[in-house]
């Protein structure tokens, strides 16, 4: 396809592992990626699905087909089909500048995965067209496995104050919104269901949540995780912001989250998480 581009997370086999031959159902996010594709939404010249990838048991614990590089587990596509020409040119004039929705996701959460902030995994992302943006593109990535969506998990604490898991789960919070700050990405749509909680012994792994690096520059290395950890789901709108911008979106997610925290539990999580952007703030003024 004249002017098609493809790029992958990591060596797995290409578009093969899905078990297609092509790239054209990874585009159009249709039923020929999956007998067990299910859509998500549809609207506004955007589609997003999710489907198993091949050697997935289904429900009863069947394999229905041999199982490729990437397997097992369910992965979600966003095919940009016909954005408006709008959000096209900001995402090519705003920083970090994509020439296509899909690869302004990608290059989000691959900038956002670098400074400790939790996402799904990117897998690949495509691009149809030679121009100066590409209308026709696709990201996918593998779903949050074992999470649970935060708005759920939270509970009013007991009479004794924060229950230690609780307590466990609030201060990776705030260590999250920590790092979603440092990141310097605004998210105009961040909400309380955008984030999504993976109890204390997952199997997960965390970044140094100070931020430092190592003898190499590079952030801090993944160690064991002896807290929660917390992701974010979705990342469309999103964009490089001064500090000031970041702390006030940050701020109303907090609001956001008050009526399920008490007056205790939101202070830890807003000392942990916004601090040092005040502090950055300040310093800038």
């Amino acid at each position: 396809m004249h002017g098609e581009r493809l790029f992958f997370a990591s060596e797995h086999g290409g578009i093969t592992a899905l078990g297609l031959g092509a790239s054209d159902a990874l585009f159009d996010a249709d039923a020929r990626l999956s007998g067990r594709m299910e859509v998500l939404s549809d609207a506004h010249g955007v589609r997003r699905v999710r489907f198993p990838l091949p050697g997935t048991p289904d429900a009863r614990g069947r394999l229905l087909e041999k199982p490729g590089a990437l397997a097992p587990g369910w992965v979600r596509l966003t095919a940009f089909r016909e954005p408006a020409w709008g959000e096209l040119l900001r995402a090519r004039l705003t920083s970090p500048r994509s020439a296509s929705l899909a690869e302004r996701e990608w290059n989000l959460l691959c900038h956002l995965r670098q400074h400790g902030v939790g996402t799904p995994e990117p897998l690949i992302v495509g691009a149809r067209g030679a121009g100066v943006v590409a209308r026709r593109s696709f990201l996918l990535v593998r779903e949050l496995e074992g999470a649970l969506a935060l708005e759920r998990w939270l509970r009013p604490a007991g009479p004794g104050g924060l229950a230690d898991e609780r307590e466990r789960g609030l201060r990776s919070l705030g260590l999250f919104l920590a790092n979603l700050a440092r990141a310097g990405v605004l998210l105009p749509e961040l909400a309380p269901g955008h984030l999504w909680i993976t109890p204390a012994g997952g199997g997960e792994c965390e970044h140094d949540s100070t931020g430092s690096t190592g003898s190499t520059g590079e952030p801090g290395a993944p160690r064991k995780n002896r807290l929660p950890s917390l992701a974010l789901s979705e990342v469309g709108g999103g964009r490089f912001a001064p500090a000031v911008a970041v702390r006030e979106r940050l701020l109303a997610l907090c609001s956001a989250l008050a009526s399920s925290l008490s007056g205790a539990e939101l202070a830890l999580v807003r000392d942990l998480g916004l601090e040092g952007v005040r502090a950055r703030v300040a310093a800038a003024r």
